[in-house]
């Protein structure tokens, strides 16, 4: 192959799931027929499905950690997008 540590892989598979679910969410929300429309968002919750799935076995396999953060950090993000929507 070409070096890639298994992470490294994984990495770029879930980067991948991403980008095609966020590609997939733009064709839905720009789709003019109803069943495109349809085809398309199940096309999205697919991805959406295997996003998901590479996430888990990610953190399955300790190669996805989760930073436990404290309330006052949540509280402070909280307040900065109430702000950001009440202007």
């Amino acid at each position: 192959m070409n070096g890639l540590t298994d992470k490294e892989l994984i990495t770029e598979v879930l980067t991948t799931e991403k980008n095609l679910a966020n590609l997939y969410n733009t064709a839905v929300e720009e789709s003019s027929t109803e069943p495109l429309h349809t085809d398309l968002n199940s096309q999205l919750n697919q991805a959406l499905t295997k996003q998901n799935e590479t996430f888990k076995l990610m953190q399955q396999k300790g190669l996805y950690q989760l930073e436990q953060v404290q309330q006052p950090a949540i509280d402070k993000v909280k307040n900065k997008f109430a702000q950001a929507a009440g202007q």
